[in-house]
Formats: C-alpha cells, structure tokens, sequence
C-alpha cells in the first residue's frame, strides 16, 4: 500500500543486524503507523531491495517493539 511520505516511518539499517528510526541515515525504507503493517514486515524474508542487505527477524522484532513502545506514550 503506498501513502503520503509525511504519514510513514522511515527506518534504517544501521549495521549489519541493527535497524534504527532515522529520516537521515543511508538505505531505508518506509513503514505505515500501525501494528498491521509492522506484523506484515516482521513476516516478510527478505528485505534486500530496500536494505541492500538482509535483516534479521530479531533486529525486525526489536525494532516493532520500540515502535510499539513509542505507540503508547
């Protein structure tokens, strides 16, 4: 689903197995504001074309739980 970039998160890959919250760093790529679309990222194998490189599921996992942590405040 595509949508407006102001309503998106931009995420990063930080090193090889860290992704951070970050609008400035290198690759990236973009996720929707709820747990719908962070449960569909989780799920997918690969991540290369948006990464250039592969993402863990543990890396995947801590990023929604920071998300879902900032959800709450």
């Amino acid at each position: 689903m595509r949508d407006l970039q102001e309503r998106l998160i931009r995420i990063a890959l930080a090193d090889q197995n860290s992704l951070v919250l970050d609008a400035t760093r290198g690759r990236g790529g973009y996720l929707h504001r709820n747990e719908n679309c962070w449960r569909a990222f989780i799920a997918r194998k690969s991540h290369y074309r948006a990464f250039h490189g592969d993402v863990s599921r543990a890396a995947k996992e801590q990023l929604i739980q920071e998300l879902q942590c900032r959800n709450r405040e």
